[in-house]
């Protein structure tokens, strides 16, 4: 873990955090997707475990407990994730053999030896699970045993992104705290201090639904060219050449997938490219419907005009049907049998709207 970072936005929460009198055993943040919730766990632990944190309670960076914080050592933390966040571990063992998407019960019942035992430095034990949402049902389950039996001096902070995916109990065993997006003049201030002047941060931004370190990751790369070129193709409507597309973009989540076994940031997934037909065919509906303006690609504002005018009479309630079910497909888009099919299912479906 190296030394952790507050981002401006989560400032005030943490002094909140901070000025409780009383802390509770554990913690829900519920926090939009790539907005930094995964930093703020690590600089709360960091901030906890810190044996002389500074009158912020910022971590001090210097004492026994901050060193092996930076060296991934920290007897009385475990941070409980899916095993693929860390196929490029800086702690080469610590790498898995077979990296799972998902939070497996292997991976809570590693918990059993560290909450059965003292604390290794005489303070309070801190348990990360992030993204929870991604707990399999038996991971699920055996947590939430440990979370209605909390061992003493161990704090608990889960962060989820989907609490519907969470088990309602899991949910009701922990204070829920909601963290909003940054507003986007401060992201846009984060970015230009981090990466430079750029004119299109706050159009990415927009893109992103505020996902500010999404956008830091993926600024540099083919992602934003690679979704230009796809919802280029989606203003064609039912003129679209929804198998060539599928074969195009089956290619690109293939090489995706190699890039990231090398450790380059992964930016395409089946996933991903159903959250832009999502977003496209949100779009298309705020247009049909003469209710806004479009929320994510503005920029094709006159194509979404020109594709929903000229839609049959039934577009609106049929896209209201097949955004629900976009919606209920897109739950097991990490875990597709064959991409190439299923996209060459969906953009044929989308197709057929017009």
């Amino acid at each position: 873990m190296m030394h952790t970072t507050l981002l401006p936005w989560h400032a005030p929460f943490f002094a909140q955090w901070h000025a409780q009198p009383n802390r509770a055993h554990a913690y829900l943040l519920v926090a939009p997707e790539d907005t930094g919730g995964e930093a703020l766990l690590h600089h709360l632990a960091a901030s906890v475990l810190c044996e002389h944190p500074t009158k912020t309670h910022e971590p001090c960076h210097q004492c026994a407990g901050c060193n092996m914080l930076a060296a991934y050592s920290h007897p009385d933390l475990r941070v409980i994730r899916p095993s693929m966040l860390d196929i490029n571990h800086p702690i080469e063992e610590l790498r898995p053999e077979k990296p799972s998407k998902l939070i497996t019960i292997d991976d809570v019942r590693e918990l059993a030896n560290m909450v059965n035992q003292t604390s290794h430095r005489g303070g309070t034990r801190v348990v990360l699970v992030y993204p929870a949402h991604k707990l399999n049902l038996n991971a699920a389950n055996a947590l939430l045993k440990t979370l209605e039996e909390p061992p003493p001096h161990t704090l608990f902070i889960l962060l989820a992104h989907d609490v519907k995916q969470l088990l309602p109990t899991i949910v009701s065993r922990c204070q829920r705290v909601n963290l909003p997006a940054p507003a986007t003049h401060d992201a846009v201030d984060y970015l230009t201090a981090h990466y430079g002047a750029n004119p299109n941060w706050a159009h990415y931004l927009i893109q992103e639904n505020g996902a500010v370190q999404r956008v830091a990751e993926l600024h540099d790369t083919a992602y934003f060219k690679l979704q230009d070129a796809f919802v280029n193709e989606l203003a064609h409507g039912k003129h679209m050449d929804a198998l060539k597309l599928a074969e195009q973009f089956d290619k690109h989540i293939k090489d995706a997938d190699k890039s990231r076994l090398a450790g380059e940031p992964h930016i395409v997934s089946m996933s991903t490219v159903m959250t832009w037909l999502q977003r496209w065919l949100h779009d298309a509906l705020l247009v049909a419907q003469h209710v806004a303006e479009p929320r994510y690609y503005a920029a094709h504002a006159s194509a979404l005009n020109k594709l929903t005018t000229h839609a049959p009479e039934t577009f609106v309630t049929r896209a209201h049907a097949w955004q629900y079910a976009l919606s209920q497909e897109q739950r097991s888009s990490e875990h597709p049998l064959n991409n190439r099919t299923w996209l060459e299912k969906l953009l044929l479906q989308y197709t057929q709207l017009f």
